[in-house]
This record gives C-alpha cells, sequence and structure tokens, in this order.
C-alpha cells in the first residue's frame, strides 16, 4: 500500500521538480547546441580556411545522410536496448570525434577537405543515435498528459540551441581559434554523456523494454508495418510528409531568394526575417508549453497547417520587410504548433516497445524529402519560375492536404 502511495507521489512530480526529465533536457540542449557549432565550424572552415565554398555541399552531405541512415538503425536499436546508454554512447563518441579533429587542427596547418568530410560522415553517424532513444526514452520519464508540455520544452531549447550555437562558435573561434573551441565542445558532449547516465526510468518501464534477437531487417519492418497498419500513426507519417516537403523548399529555401530578388533586401533585411522564424519557433514552443493541450491534439494540428499554408500564401504576397518579418514570425510559431502536438500523439499512441522505431521513421521520413524538396525547387527556378510564385502554389497542397486528411482519416479529428 504504501509503495503505491509513493508511486503516485512520483507521478505528480511536475516537470520543474523532475530530476530525470531536467537531465534529459540538459544532454538534449548540449547535443543540439554542440551539432550547430559544429557545423558552423566545419563550414566557416571550408569558406574561410581552404576558400572551398563549392566543396561546403559535401560535408552538409556527408553529414545528414549518414544522420538519416543512423537515425533508421537508431529506432531498432532504442527499442531493444537501455536508451540511456545508447545516448551516452552517442555523446561520447562525438566527444572523441571533435577533440580527435581538435587535435588535426593543432598538428597541421591546413586540414584536407577529405578529412573533413570523413569526420562529418562519422559525426552523422554517431549522432542519429541520439534523437530515437530521447523520443523513446522521453514517455517513460513523464506522464503522458505532460508529453505535450515535455515536448515544447524540448522543442524550444533546441531551436534557442541552434540559433545561439553558430553565434557562440563564431566569437569562440575569433578569440581562442578552431582547437580550442572543438576541444570545448567535447568536453560538453562528455558532460552530457555522463549525465544522461544518471536519468532514472521506473522498473514497469524497464520491463516494458522489448528483449527479442531478431534480425534488424525484421525489426525495422516491424516497426514499419506497425506505423503504417495504425490508421493514426499512418495519417501522422503522412502529415509529416506533406508539411516537411511544401515548406522545407520553397521558404526556407527561398527565404534569402525572396529577400533579395522581391523585397530588394539587403543582407541585414534577410538576417531580419530568418531570425524572425527562428523567434517565432521559440515563441510558439514556450506558448504550446503553457497551453498544454491535452484534448484533439490531431484536429488541432490540421487547423495550424492550413494556418500555416495560409500564412505562406499571404507570406508570398508581401512587398515591404516590416510585413515579411511580421508574417515570417506567424509562420515560425505554427511550425511547434504543428510538431509538438503530433509528436507527442506518437508517443501517447504507440507502443512503448516500439516508439523508438516509429519516431526514427517519422523523423526520417521528413528528414529525407528535405533534400528532395530544395531539389525539386531548384529545378521550378531553373526553369524561370519566380519564388514568390513558386511559395503561393506549395501554400495550396497545405490546405488541400488538411480537407483530404480531415475526412479520410476522421481519427484525427478525434484523436487526444
Amino acid at each position: 500500500m504504501d509503495s503505491v502511495k509513493q508511486l503516485e507521489r512520483e507521478a505528480m512530480i511536475p516537470l520543474s521538480k523532475s530530476k530525470s526529465f531536467i537531465l534529459l533536457w540538459f544532454t538534449t540542449v548540449i547535443s543540439s547546441l554542440s551539432l550547430s557549432m559544429f557545423m558552423f565550424i566545419q563550414s566557416w572552415y571550408v569558406v574561410e580556411s581552404l576558400g572551398m565554398e563549392a566543396s561546403l555541399g559535401i560535408i552538409l552531405v556527408c553529414l545528414t545522410t549518414m544522420r538519416m541512415v543512423s537515425m533508421v538503425i537508431g529506432g531498432v536499436v532504442a527499442d531493444k536496448s537501455r536508451q540511456t546508454k545508447i545516448m551516452c554512447f552517442s555523446d561520447i563518441s562525438l566527444a572523441l570525434l571533435v577533440i580527435s579533429l581538435a587535435g588535426l587542427f593543432t598538428l597541421f596547418s591546413e586540414v584536407p577537405i577529405w578529412v573533413l568530410a570523413v569526420n562529418a560522415t562519422f559525426f552523422g553517424a554517431c549522432g542519429g543515435l541520439f534523437e530515437p532513444s530521447r523520443d523513446a526514452l522521453l514517455p517513460k520519464v513523464v506522464k503522458i498528459d505532460q508529453l505535450t508540455r515535455a515536448n515544447s520544452l524540448l522543442q524550444g531549447a533546441i531551436q534557442i540551441a541552434l540559433f545561439t550555437g553558430p553565434l557562440l562558435a563564431g566569437i569562440l573561434i575569433n578569440f581562442f581559434g578552431y582547437s580550442i573551441v572543438l576541444i570545448l565542445i567535447g568536453l560538453c558532449l562528455c558532460l552530457s554523456g555522463i549525465g544522461v547516465l544518471f536519468i532514472k526510468v521506473s522498473n514497469d518501464n524497464l520491463n516494458k523494454q522489448e528483449k527479442v534477437n531478431q534480425p534488424f531487417q525484421v525489426q525495422l519492418m516491424e516497426g514499419f508495418s506497425y506505423t503504417w497498419n495504425s490508421p493514426l500513426l499512418r495519417a501522422l507519417f503522412i502529415i509529416t510528409i506533406i508539411v516537411n516537403f511544401f515548406i522545407s523548399g520553397p521558404l526556407m529555401m527561398g527565404l534569402p531568394i525572396f529577400v533579395e530578388g522581391v523585397l530588394n533586401g539587403s543582407s541585414v533585411d534577410f538576417s531580419f526575417v530568418q531570425g524572425g522564424f527562428t523567434f517565432g519557433m521559440i515563441l510558439g514552443s514556450i506558448l504550446i508549453g503553457l497551453i498544454n493541450i491535452q484534448r484533439k491534439r490531431g484536429a488541432y494540428a490540421l487547423y495550424l497547417i492550413a494556418l500555416q499554408g495560409s500564412g505562406m500564401l499571404i507570406f508570398s504576397q508581401v512587398n515591404s520587410i516590416f510585413a515579411a518579418v511580421g508574417i515570417i514570425i506567424l509562420i515560425g510559431m505554427l511550425n511547434p504548433g504543428v510538431n509538438i502536438p503530433l509528436i507527442s500523439l506518437v508517443q501517447s499512441h504507440s507502443d512503448q516497445a516500439k516508439v523508438g522505431r516509429v519516431m526514427s521513421l517519422i523523423r526520417t521520413g521528413s528528414l529525407g524529402l528535405i533534400p528532395l524538396s530544395y531539389a525539386v525547387t531548384s529545378v521550378f527556378l531553373g526553369f524561370g519560375v519566380q519564388i514568390q510564385i513558386l511559395m503561393a502554389w506549395s501554400s495550396l497542397p497545405l490546405i488541400l492536404s488538411v480537407v483530404i486528411l480531415y475526412f479520410v482519416y476522421p481519427i484525427l479529428r478525434s484523436a487526444d
């Protein structure tokens, strides 16, 4: 009886007093900050020191491609192993890679581009293991009705880390140089890797961990079949793909083109627009956390997708920087407003033994389509289609998909 009462008291612990959630939040911030700083350092070194701007794409492709593949593998591993150990392995491996690269910067006056590409490949492979384990661990650390707020705190922290990482790296490089900054990143990752081991998960949740010896391919296909055979998870998977495909290329890739070609703006104007989007995402994450939506999250996300498409349509028609910044802040706020409820739905409606694979498939599906969205946008721009027209036409599938999904998947309208 006493043990039951103790469990009830533990279940009532708010997020601000949950040591396990605070540790998970801290390690997520460190990993996201380290990733953004590392990518900035590699990119800046290729451009500023090597003068090989055209080869910068090689580094980014190596990192993002391996990260995407690693996330698929990480989803399977997260469902059969202790998530905290995987996250520790990911952080410590990244720390070793970063510190090794710092040694190369110290020993050689110039690090070849192929060395950076190899390092980026391993960095993406090790870093991609972190997110699926984190997503699978979160429902075991917080209560189901805390998932929306917990995800909003995590996503808000990630956006702040991704925003401040390049700025912090640039300042530190100016004072200390590449080697010292890389060593600092490595030490932070070591601290994160050690800290994640102290995250506590109840024995009940540990017992739910899948203990199987099936081949990797069988477990991967099992995760895909489970996702696709569930009407709700299949709908959420489709939504994620649609949103990322029609927004990533036309909007994110098109922002500098739109500011320079349509608004006749300068680099400062572009920084205001780009910063407005990031500010909107941070603000949106905070608001979602405060509201902590528990009912009709599926319908809520659909409405916001339609509003996001309408916002992009309006944005394509503006002709002043002031109006562009105002609308892009709204679009940025809607982004976590869509993503956080959807992530929470996946985590709360998935089998605990398969949530790692489900989340990794959904994240990989959306991440994998971003390069394709960039490529399709580039093709249309190459054919002479103006970016404002491309944005306007891309907003229509977003709005139309909401109407189709609303009627084809009625479970979205009632999913909590």
